[in-house]
C-alpha cells in the first residue's frame, strides 16, 4: 500500500492562503527524498538524479518539481523557482522530474535529450534553452542547442538517436503517475503539495512553513 493518498487541487494563477494547501498535509502522505530508504513499507520513492538539483544537497527545504518542456504553465513556472532559489539560498534545492504529456509530441524527445546535455555536465544550461525555445523540439532543434552550449555534437546526436536515457525519462513518469500525478506543473515542498503556475508567495509560504517544520525536527 503506498504512503501516498492524494486529492490535489489546481491552483490557477491566484495567491492563495495557507488552508488551501495545509490539507494536503495527509497523515498517510510520504515521500522519499532519497533513493535508497524508505518513509514506510510499501513507500512510493521519489528519486533524485544529482545532475537534475539545483542548490545544496543539505538544504532543509526540497523543491520536486514534475515538469514537461512544451507545458505553458510549466515554462511560466520557471522565473518563479529561479528567484525561490536566490531569496532563499543555502535552504532550498530544486530537483527536475520529467513528466511529458503524450499530447504534447515535442515533449518526450526534449526531455531525453535534456539528459543527453546532462551526461555532458551541462543540464540546466539546456534545460533552460528549451524552456527559451518552445515549442521547437524537432531533432535538428535540439541538436543545433547542444552547439550552441559547445556539446560535443556527435556525442550528443548519437544520445539522442539511440533514446539512452528513454527509461530514466519513463522511470520519471511512472514515479509521478504512483503518487497520483495527472498534470504538470506539479511541486512536491517537503511534505506539502502545489500545482500549476502559482506566484511567488504562494512558494514563499509553503517553503517558510518547510522551513519552520524543519527547525521544529
Amino acid at each position: 500500500m503506498s504512503c501516498w493518498t492524494l486529492s490535489v487541487p489546481t491552483y490557477t494563477g491566484r495567491a492563495v492562503r495557507r488552508f488551501h494547501y495545509r490539507p494536503l498535509l495527509l497523515a498517510s502522505f510520504c515521500v522519499t527524498l532519497v533513493s535508497a530508504s524508505a518513509c514506510a513499507a510499501g513507500s512510493r520513492h521519489v528519486t533524485i538524479d544529482p545532475a537534475l538539483v539545483r542548490g545544496p544537497a543539505d538544504a532543509p527545504v526540497t523543491i520536486v518539481e514534475f515538469s514537461d518542456y512544451q507545458c505553458p504553465s510549466c515554462k511560466r513556472a520557471q522565473p518563479v523557482l529561479d528567484q525561490v532559489l536566490q531569496e532563499f539560498k543555502g535552504k532550498v534545492r530544486l530537483v527536475h522530474k520529467d513528466f511529458p504529456v503524450p499530447s504534447h509530441k515535442g515533449a518526450l524527445p526534449a526531455a531525453e535529450a535534456a539528459r543527453c546535455a546532462a551526461a555532458q555536465g551541462v543540464f540546466w544550461e539546456y534545460h533552460d534553452l528549451l524552456y527559451l525555445a518552445v515549442p521547437d523540439f524537432s531533432r535538428e532543434d535540439l541538436v543545433r542547442y547542444a552547439g550552441r552550449l559547445s556539446l560535443d555534437r556527435d556525442a550528443f546526436t548519437s544520445c539522442i538517436d539511440a533514446r539512452q536515457f528513454r527509461k530514466q525519462v519513463e522511470a520519471d513518469v511512472a514515479e509521478g503517475r504512483a503518487i497520483g500525478l495527472t498534470g504538470t506543473p506539479t511541486f512536491l515542498i517537503n511534505d506539502s503539495v502545489l500545482v500549476g503556475n502559482n506566484p511567488i508567495e504562494v512558494f514563499r509560504e509553503a517553503i517558510r512553513d518547510a522551513l519552520k517544520e524543519a527547525r521544529a525536527k
